[in-house]
């Protein structure tokens, strides 16, 4: 080893002592941007989408939450469950609400605690309802429960009366 710190030995090709090659600055500086942009392009579009994303439904409402369950309760007489539904429409214009409800015994067919089984489904369908209106309904489940049943509702949509229309009219 010589005191530059180019080994003695010479190349094979050009008989001069080997030395090493370095790459230019902006070679170095180039393949670095580019694998910088190959890796954070991706970062930057998902950001941009959940961006978009947000922006486009920041105002949007879902039919579910227009309706609440104002009571659920076991009916003395016939011992299904009852429950009231009420639904204040918030939609920007008039429309038909479809509400799907599940009842549940909390007993069970054995009487017991903590294993609940099904008490049927209803569903409630309250037609052309105004912007801002409110209306509450009472149903009864088809099953009946040993306790005090649990009332959910399963499912909510919503279909503007104008769109209604137009289905009617386009279906043969």
């Amino acid at each position: 080893m010589t005191l530059s710190g180019i080994p003695p030995y010479p190349d094979q090709h050009t008989g001069m002592p080997y030395r090493h090659r370095r790459f230019p600055r902006w070679v170095v500086v180039l393949i670095v941007v580019i694998v910088s942009l190959l890796v954070l392009s991706p970062v930057a579009l998902v950001v941009g989408f959940i961006y978009v994303w947000g922006k486009n439904h920041e105002n949007m409402r879902f039919p579910s939450q227009d309706v609440t369950l104002s009571s659920c309760r076991r009916d003395a007489v016939t011992g299904g469950p009852v429950t009231e539904v009420r639904v204040t429409s918030r939609a920007k214009q008039p429309g038909t609400y479809t509400v799907h409800l599940s009842f549940r015994d909390p007993r069970g067919k054995d009487g017991g605690e903590g294993r609940s089984e099904p008490a049927g489904r209803r569903t409630v369908v309250l037609k052309d309802l105004a912007v801002g209106a409110t209306v509450t309904r009472e149903t009864v489940g088809p099953v009946p429960v040993r306790g005090r049943p649990q009332c959910v509702v399963a499912d909510v949509t919503f279909l503007s009366t104008a769109l209604a229309r137009r289905q009617a009219t386009a279906a043969p």
